[in-house]
Formats: structure tokens, C-alpha cells, sequence
């Protein structure tokens, strides 16, 4: 017996086997309460049907017979069949709408402002739940429209049966069926759009992951790729990391301090960091004959290694060119071309000076130097930090912008230990 009671449970309140399915896992969230929605409306109807019979008003017991056929039918399909998840929540809200205006139609009621109530309880339960705020927002917003739809709608609607039913019996129909109904749709909509704001949550997590996943891929490629290009100048590849840090720490002090504030936004600032290592990819193209040349260069092949500059913008634009990201793009191709662009105008490739340089070159510019000086390399030795610094700052308004020059010498002991810390 109890075996047989279980599975006659189980069948109208249970969730559907098939909601194991992975491919139906969103349908799987609400299948059962919206089974047991269309259950309650099967119940309610049954026992209008009934009263109805007793008092022999027909044209309303065809309507409760059609509304408990419709009604079984639904629950028996939603056990065992498959469907859209979406069709079912239109079905249903269409459903509860006409329900309740042709039951209170039934009933001798005409139409009045407790109407408007019925929308804005469908509108605000699809309110996201994001937020406590908003959550108590929603949920008062729901409880409130249904109360003042049964009030208004039982007390102060002036109406007169057009059938033969005690006042009685006719009110208490009409307040258990908007009491009914209006929870009913209360809880299965409130599971729907928790379904909802779960799954859309779920999906932002889920997206945000790969994205940072891809981040980190794109990233390493790029510094990979910059320290097989760093390794033909004989450096360890330290070079492209102490630059990159170089980079973040001015960048992070810049905008701890205000300066370029009007360019140096949050997306500017990660695009000047990400593009670090690629500032010297250019030199893929000069030949290992200059490129590791001990003694000093003539004026031809120095023209060579000026030209890793525009080679590098060219190199960028051609293996990157797909990357949809273009503000990276922009940023990145600026800090290969003019990252030997000097503030006085006495740099290269162009000889552009002061705020005609890009601030991500400048930016790098200074790093790039530091390290240079500051690092040992295959045609001179490392030269002691102190004396870098007093470089640095004796090129203030000449080859580096007096602003970065600055806000770079103002983190010294940062730079220090950066350099110290990843020394060849």
C-alpha cells in the first residue's frame, strides 16, 4: 500500500526521471513545481466542478470540466515528455492571466483597476534577485500586488452573480481560487526565476573563468615569444620580466599619484603592462651579426637596429591583426614603435617629442633604459644602481619625461628590488 501511495506521489510531485538528461538540466530546476502548479489548478477545479454539479449551473460546469481535462492532461504530459523550458513559462503565465479574467468573468465581475495588479506581479517576480534590496523589493512588490488583487476584487468590486450560487459560496469560490492561484504562480515563478538568476550566474562565472584562462594563455604566449626575441641579444630573458615589472610598478605609482589621470585609465594601464614585453620584438628581424656585435656599430648597421621599431609595429599588426581586443592592439603597436622616442625630440624613429609620444612609450622608455644600464649584457658589464638612478635623473625633460622621471625616482627602492630580484 505504501508502495503504491509513494509512486501516485511521486507521479504528480516528483521531478521527471529525464531531468537526469544533461542536455535538459535548466528544464530539470522547475519541471516539478510547474507540474505541481498545473496539480493545484487540477485540484481546484475538481472541487469547482463539484460545487457547480451540486448547484446544477452547467455553462459553469463545462467550463471546470474542460479546465480539469486541461489541467490532467498537462500533468500526465509533463511527467513524460521532453520540452522546451521556455514554452512551458509562457504557457503558464498565459495561462494564469486568461484564468483569472474569465474565472472572475464567470463569477459577475467587470473589469477595474484590480486587473493591473495581475501583470505587476508577473513583472516583479522576474525582477533578478541580485542583491538583498532588491530581493525584498521583489518579494513585497509580489505578496502586495496578489493581496490588493483579492481585496479589491472581493470587497470592493460591485458586482451581481448571473448565476444561482449564495453570496456566500460565490465569494468564497472567488477568494480560494485567487488565493490558490496567486500562490500557486507565486512559488513556480519564484523557482523559475531563481532557475534563472542561478544559471545566469552560473554562465557570468563560467565566462569570466575562460576568459582569465584565456588571459593567462595570451599572456604567457606573448612573453614566451618575447624571450625567444630577447635571447638572440644574449640576455637570459630576464630582461623582458624586469622591464614588464618596471612597467607595472610606474604605472601603479602614476595612477596612485593622479598623474595623466585623463589617459591613464584602468583598461589603458593593463593594456601599457600586457604590451611590456613586446616592445622589442622587432629586433626578431635584425641579423645576429649586429645584433650581438661586441665592438661599435657603424651608421648602416645602427640604421638596421633603429628599424626593429617600425619592423616591431609591422610584426604586431600581422600576427595580432585578429585579436579583437583593439585598444591592446593600439597600446602595443605605440610601445614597439616609439619606445626610442625621445621627450626632446632627439629619439627615433621619428623624432617626435613631448606629448606627441604615446604615454605607454614614455612609460616604457624609462624602463627600458634603466634596464639597460642597470643590467649586465655580452658587450658590457652592469653598471651600480645609485649611478643608473643619477642617469635617470640627469635625462629629466631630455630623453624621459619629466613627470614619469620623477614618479620612477620616487619608487627607487621598489625598482631596486625588482632589479635585485631577478638579476642575470
Amino acid at each position: 500500500m505504501n508502495t503504491t501511495k509513494n509512486r501516485f506521489t511521486d507521479f504528480f510531485v516528483g521531478t521527471p526521471s529525464y531531468n537526469n538528461d544533461k542536455d535538459y538540466a535548466a528544464f530539470a530546476s522547475f519541471s516539478a513545481p510547474l507540474n505541481m502548479f498545473f496539480l493545484i489548478c487540477l485540484v481546484l477545479h475538481t472541487g469547482y466542478l463539484i460545487t457547480f454539479s451540486f448547484y446544477n449551473i452547467v455553462i459553469l460546469q463545462i467550463f471546470d470540466f474542460v479546465g480539469v481535462l486541461f489541467y490532467a492532461t498537462f500533468v500526465i504530459l509533463l511527467k513524460h515528455f521532453k520540452g522546451s523550458w521556455l514554452p512551458c513559462t509562457l504557457l503558464t503565465i498565459g495561462e494564469l492571466f486568461l484564468h483569472q479574467i474569465c474565472s472572475v468573468a464567470l463569477f459577475g465581475l467587470d473589469p477595474g483597476f484590480q486587473y493591473l495588479m495581475i501583470p505587476l506581479m508577473f513583472l516583479s517576480v522576474f525582477i533578478s534577485k541580485k542583491g538583498l534590496m532588491i530581493k525584498i523589493a521583489r518579494n513585497t512588490i509580489t505578496v502586495l500586488s496578489a493581496l490588493t488583487f483579492i481585496f479589491l476584487l472581493v470587497y470592493f468590486a460591485d458586482y451581481e452573480s448571473p448565476y444561482d450560487l449564495p453570496d456566500r459560496i460565490n465569494k468564497s469560490l472567488l477568494i480560494v481560487n485567487c488565493i490558490t492561484s496567486l500562490l500557486a504562480t507565486a512559488i513556480y515563478s519564484g523557482r523559475v526565476v531563481t532557475s534563472i538568476d542561478n544559471k545566469r550566474s552560473e554562465l557570468d562565472v563560467s565566462v569570466d573563468e575562460k576568459i582569465a584562462h584565456i588571459e593567462r594563455m595570451q599572456n604567457q604566449i606573448i612573453i614566451s615569444f618575447a624571450n625567444i626575441i630577447e635571447a638572440r641579444d644574449g640576455n637570459t630573458g630576464k630582461h623582458v620580466l624586469r622591464t614588464s615589472e618596471y612597467v607595472q610598478a610606474l604605472v601603479f605609482e602614476l595612477m596612485d599619484q593622479g598623474k595623466y589621470s585623463d589617459i591613464l585609465t584602468k583598461q589603458y594601464a593593463k593594456n601599457t603592462i600586457l604590451s611590456a614585453p613586446l616592445h622589442d620584438i622587432g629586433k626578431i628581424t635584425v641579423p645576429d651579426a649586429i645584433l650581438l656585435k661586441p665592438g661599435k656599430l657603424t651608421e648602416e648597421e645602427f640604421g638596421k637596429i633603429k628599424a626593429h621599431t617600425k619592423n616591431g609595429k609591422k610584426i604586431i599588426e600581422q600576427a595580432m591583426g585578429d585579436i579583437e581586443n583593439e585598444d591592446f592592439l593600439n597600446v602595443a603597436k605605440a610601445v614597439a614603435l616609439y619606445h626610442h622616442e625621445c621627450w626632446d625630440g632627439s629619439g627615433y624613429p621619428y623624432g617626435i617629442k613631448g606629448d606627441d609620444i604615446p604615454l605607454c612609450a614614455r612609460i616604457m622608455t624609462i624602463a627600458d633604459v634603466f634596464d639597460a644600464l642597470a643590467a649586465k649584457r655580452v658587450y658590457k658589464a652592469a653598471m651600480p644602481i645609485s649611478e643608473v638612478f643619477d642617469i635617470i635623473k640627469s635625462e629629466s625633460g631630455k630623453k624621459f619625461d619629466p613627470v614619469i622621471t620623477d614618479t620612477f625616482l620616487s619608487i627607487s627602492d621598489k625598482i631596486t628590488t625588482i632589479s635585485q630580484a631577478n638579476a642575470d
